[in-house]
């Protein structure tokens, strides 16, 4: 059972850079990346099934170590890192979840791919 109890959800309010395990930029598959499981429609799992917000979110990372430690041990999320830096006024929210590193983020597809600086492939 998820440890997850509660999530302070807040609008991004200064700017905040992160990191989301991705596939390559010119992938066709890359805003799928960009989109929750909700969004995508496949089923909740882990902390998605005790708390229907957390399925309507995006895993991302403070740290671009993890997220490429990730995409090495899953290579079926892509095998990138894509670099987000959040910025107010877009609608987006965050909530601190998760491991220490570990964020949750709500947006939409395409405000979330404008805060897209990078795309890197992580290293076999």
């Amino acid at each position: 059972m998820s440890l997850l109890r509660s999530v302070e959800v807040v609008v991004v309010g200064e700017p905040q850079r992160l990191y989301r395990v991705s596939r390559a930029r010119d992938d066709e598959r890359f805003a799928e990346a960009l989109r929750s499981h909700y969004e995508q429609g496949l089923p909740p799992r882990g902390p998605e099934d005790r708390a229907a917000v957390i399925h309507m979110a995006l895993s991302m990372f403070a740290s671009a170590d993890v997220a490429a430690q990730l995409a090495g041990r899953v290579p079926k999320l892509g095998g990138h890192v894509a670099t987000i830096d959040l910025v107010p006024g877009l609608g987006l929210c965050v909530a601190k979840t998760g491991g220490p590193a570990h964020w949750s983020v709500w947006g939409r597809p395409l405000q979330l791919a404008s805060c897209v600086t990078d795309v890197v492939k992580v290293s076999s």
